[in-house]
């Protein structure tokens, strides 16, 4: 059985008595060969041992740790065929025959909020490892480490980095003394192609990303300040010259205000082209008024969109921006209803962003960053697109922070920036193109003319 150089050193911490360890992992780098390494080897050398595998979704773990453990096995077994046999390994428990109850390697869920669930175990060879532990909450890695009373017992947690606070993120900080720790970097294991690495640096926008620093350098990102997007970025923004790369089509985007929370409604006007990682925004027009009935709201919007040919309008039609959208509807519009509480389209994308917010405003961040977006003019739009707290969940997603939570915070709602980020939740029509919506006015006229006789 062969180990990277970055498992060998982890191994190698590991083994001596009362060790503390932490690896800060990215994807690909073996973690979970070094863990069924560990339990196989913790069950053949410590007479009587004791080993919990423990992570907020256990089977998810179980089924790749059990069957990494199975390589091991059968590695061990050739080398040394006369301990064959002598160690069973069942769907929930691999253990040393008949000691099936006090000589064992077990897999148990470390579940939110019931942090007694892990408690309980207390032996000289006892080893506790800690899968995915940057999502585990602090309460129930203290139940864990509140077992380890012997100078032998072992602790060691393994995660991508996702949170840049709790008991993990302390290891590599406040607690360094406490712990030996790693970073498993995806670029530098052997066990991880140059493809893959080139897929995800485009997949998650290059070096910068927090997702990458995260998921393939497996390392605390560098923008630790909890914003999305560095205020020198959005300053730059505004003073982009945007070529559009292709034919590009006129856009409105519209948020109305609640007027409990918020005290003004937005329109914003843009010129876009392309899809996904190639969109280009050019914001031409951003109005904010204080105009707070919905109808009427729509009506203003209607009369400045006669302007623009072919213009497609987006409206947030979650609470009252809904009965702006059907004003518009009745005016002849062709609506695109965002509700971006909800989850993105593609399953690529669910599997990296909560929810449509958090996928718009990634792609702003990532337009913003390559000189794709040109934002409004004014200094509201930089306050606001310079102060959106972000986070990553237990599923390695991003997250937006709710507007109830960042008003508690003393952040306003962001109405102007949201209406940026409305641009990558809508189609548009070339501008060149025939005036569809006036063309279909028309037909409309010319057929009621016709009944009327």
């Amino acid at each position: 059985m062969t180990l990277t150089w970055q498992q060998l050193a982890a191994a190698t911490a590991i083994q001596e008595p009362g060790s503390r360890v932490a690896i800060s992992s990215g994807h690909g780098t073996g973690k979970s060969r070094l863990y069924a390494a560990v339990c196989d080897w913790m069950l053949r050398t410590y007479f009587a041992s004791n080993t919990l595998i423990t992570a907020t979704n256990i089977e998810q773990v179980r089924s790749v740790v059990w069957k990494e453990l199975d390589d091991v096995i059968s590695a061990v077994d050739a080398t040394y065929p006369w301990m064959s046999g002598c160690f069973i390994k069942e769907t929930k428990r691999y253990y040393a025959k008949g000691k099936k109850d006090s000589w064992y390697v077990m897999p148990r869920t470390a579940p939110k909020h019931k942090p007694d669930a892990v408690s309980g175990q207390h032996r000289k060879w006892y080893t506790v490892l800690v899968d995915e532990a940057s999502g585990v909450e602090d309460d129930v890695l203290g139940v864990l480490r509140g077992a380890l009373t012997d100078k032998h017992n072992r602790f060691i947690m393994v995660s991508q980095p996702m949170r840049a606070s709790g008991h993990f993120a302390d290891a590599f900080s406040t607690l360094r003394d406490l712990y030996t720790t790693f970073f498993f970097n995806a670029e530098e294991s052997p066990l991880v192609s140059k493809e893959f690495i080139r897929e995800k640096l485009i997949e998650y926008g290059g070096h910068h990303s927090p997702e990458y620093q995260i998921k393939v350098l497996g390392r605390f990102p560098d923008n630790l300040s909890g914003y999305l997007i560095p205020r020198s970025w959005c300053l730059d923004a505004q003073k982009l010259r945007i070529v559009h790369p292709m034919e590009w089509g006129w856009v409105i985007t519209v948020d109305v205000g609640e007027g409990v929370y918020r005290d003004s409604s937005v329109y914003t006007v843009g010129k876009v082209a392309g899809y996904d990682e190639t969109r280009t925004i050019e914001v031409v027009d951003c109005v904010e008024t204080n105009e707070m009935d919905p109808k009427r709201f729509g009506q203003l919007i209607h009369q400045r969109a006669v302007d623009y040919p072919n213009v497609t309008i987006a409206v947030d039609s979650d609470g009252p921006g809904l009965a702006t959208a059907l004003e518009l509807e009745d005016l002849g519009h062709d609506v695109v209803r965002i509700h971006w509480g909800r989850p993105p389209h593609s399953d690529r994308d669910k599997k990296r962003y909560q929810d449509q917010r958090a996928y718009s405003s990634v792609q702003a961040r990532q337009a913003i960053f390559e000189g794709r977006l040109k934002l409004a003019a004014g200094n509201k739009i930089v306050d606001q697109a310079s102060k959106i707290p972000y986070d990553f969940d237990r599923r390695g997603r991003y997250v937006i922070m709710s507007k109830q939570q960042m008003r508690s915070q003393g952040i306003r709602s962001p109405d102007i920036f949201d209406t940026h980020c409305f641009f990558y939740l809508a189609d548009y029509v070339p501008a060149g193109e025939q005036d569809i919506t006036q063309e279909k006015n028309e037909l409309l006229k010319w057929a009621e003319e016709i009944l009327d006789g």
